[in-house]
This record gives structure tokens, sequence and C-alpha cells, in this order.
């Protein structure tokens, strides 16, 4: 959680207890799950995407549509069929 997102949402936060050995800046901690899920879902989402590479997915989608073609002809099918 970022101090905006604890901000922004309003969430609650707590001192971090003696027995925590994690390394962090802050002077209070905020459980991600104070967020309700949808919105936790947008923030991993939008994580996610923003450190997609969009040529590799591209590459990836025209591998997966011709290995689909490819199974459909040998089940019989006519992949371009409507």
């Amino acid at each position: 959680m970022t101090e905006q997102q604890i901000a922004e949402h309003q969430l609650p936060t707590a001192p971090p207890k003696a027995s925590d050995r994690r390394s962090f800046s802050g002077t209070s901690t905020t459980q991600a799950e104070a967020l309700p899920p949808d919105v936790l879902a947008d923030v991993l989402k939008a994580a996610i995407v923003s450190h997609r590479d969009m040529s590799v997915l591209a590459a990836l989608l025209e591998r997966e549509g011709e290995e689909r073609r490819r199974l459909l002809q040998n089940l019989g099918f006519d992949p371009d069929a409507g």
C-alpha cells in the first residue's frame, strides 16, 4: 500500500509490531485486505499491466491463434468457418 492509496481510501493504519523484522520506511502499517476487493483487484491489475511488454503479448496471442487453428484442423473442423 502506498501513502497515497492509504489517504485516498482512508484506510486504517497501525504501528508496526516490535517483532516484525521486515524492512520498510514507514511509521505505520496497512493491510492490503483493508481495500474493497474490487479496488484491490484494480490496483493489482494496473500494476501488472504497467509492467507488460505489449510486443511479447502480441506474439503470444498470435502463437495462440495459430495453435488453435492447428488443433481445430487436427480435429476435423474448419477454423476459418464462421
